[in-house]
């Protein structure tokens, strides 16, 4: 089956953009890009959508997700207290059985694909992740979740996640990673055996890291809001000490920054630590409207970029958001922060593609890559600039396909 994708315009990278664009599309791959008429007159085609006035993307890239979060939209109060924001959802879901977990998975799906979303990166807090994407039509990363402060557990807590994962197969479109969640929930000889596990399995590995200052407050001194939040949940061991480090430094010591992780959020990062994740070749999610959410001010994005750190986007959970559009994160930094389009371009899609170890399948319209491709629908107005354009309020998605499968087609009219 041979299918000939046109519209308007199509970008085939942040810095490419062809006018009567087409992309032609054999079984799960891009085989020819180009303008529709050159495409056309080569091809043999069995089926051609015109997506009118559009432009053709490479599929959006999310790199941090909690999809089964995704039924607390709207649930959740704004806080900057972030203790105060665990507890809200524990309470909300404190009621949850297995169908309330698996449909609002299946919600996040739907949401991520309808927003042109083809790969995501979620967070596997519950058994029920794994399964429920698996059978998605997304590409995924799904990082199992790893959580427990204890020293003393760090072997069983081992020994128990990758007896969990030896059940799960993986496939083209689902990759299996960790997740050590974070430095105020999990120990260094946690840390250190899941770094040992993930190079002698290579697994890719991602963590939360100095998303609040109370983190930073916890790690270096012990004090803050954590202690007694952890006492309350029965996780802080009683002879806990803390390693009196940033947390970027506790990750280098622990020895995760070997394994080249997607660093989650990165807030508040001093230059020290900037200069060790861009030795380490992290990379970083980066989470616009969730990081507003919390109230939390001047993220340090532009550094990164600046030091040559490779940054994505994510849209983190509809707990703290209010989609899980990645253009909408695209949106909400041209508006808020004046970031180049080409840039935005590339933080969600290649970018993201290479945070995820996918940059030589995915991320670009480049012939032999997967057909991961977005059809964003543009506002009727005469504007020849097409980054305006795509960044205006009014575009919207209305395509998306994933390995050559139509999974999202709505009326262009």
């Amino acid at each position: 089956m041979t299918t000939l994708l046109r519209a308007k315009y199509l970008i085939t990278n942040p810095e490419h953009c062809v006018e009567n664009g087409a992309v032609e599309v054999e079984g799960t791959k891009i085989h020819r890009v180009g303008t529709f008429d050159e495409i056309k007159a080569l091809a043999n085609i069995d089926e051609i959508i015109d997506l009118g006035n559009a432009v053709i993307l490479p599929g959006l890239i999310n790199i941090h997700t909690h999809l089964d979060l995704t039924n607390l939209h709207n649930r959740i109060k704004p806080t900057k207290n972030f203790t105060h924001w665990v507890f809200q959802i524990i309470g909300a879901r404190i009621r949850w059985k297995e169908e309330d977990y698996i449909s609002s998975i299946e919600k996040g799906i739907e949401l991520c694909v309808e927003s042109g979303t083809t790969t995501v990166a979620d967070i596997a807090n519950t058994v029920y992740s794994f399964s429920v994407l698996k059978k998605s039509p997304l590409r995924k990363v799904v990082y199992k979740e790893v959580i427990d402060l204890n020293p003393d557990h760090a072997k069983d807590v081992l020994k128990k996640t990758q007896s969990e994962l030896s059940t799960i197969i993986p496939d083209n479109l689902l990759s299996i990673g960790l997740s050590p969640h974070a430095p105020y929930s999990v120990s260094r000889e946690l840390y250190q055996a899941i770094a040992q596990l993930a190079v002698e399995t290579d697994t890719p590995v991602c963590t939360h890291i100095a998303e609040t200052r109370d983190e930073i407050e916890f790690l270096i001194k012990g004090t803050g809001n954590f202690p007694a939040f952890l006492r309350q949940i029965r996780a802080l061991p009683d002879n806990w000490q803390p390693p009196g480090l940033t947390p970027v430094s506790f990750l280098n010591e622990a020895g995760i920054l070997h394994n080249q992780p997607l660093l989650i959020h990165c807030n508040y990062v001093t230059d020290e630590e900037i200069s060790i994740i861009k030795s380490s070749g992290a990379s970083v999610a980066l989470c616009p409207r969730s990081h507003h959410f919390f109230g939390h001010k001047n993220h340090p994005f532009q550094k990164l970029l600046d030091a040559g750190i490779n940054v994505g986007l994510g849209t983190d959970s509809l707990a703290s958001n209010h989609s899980l559009s990645i253009l909408d994160e695209m949106k909400f930094l041209s508006l808020h922060h004046s970031v180049p389009p080409a840039t935005l371009l590339a933080m969600a899609t290649k970018n993201g593609a290479k945070a995820l170890g996918l940059e030589s399948k995915t991320g670009q319209i480049k012939e032999g890559f997967e057909a991961d491709l977005c059809g964003v629908r543009l506002p009727d107005v005469h504007d020849g600039n097409i980054y305006r354009q795509l960044l205006d309020a009014a575009s919207k998605n209305i395509f998306t396909m994933i390995a050559g499968n139509v999974c999202y087609h709505a009326q262009s009219g």
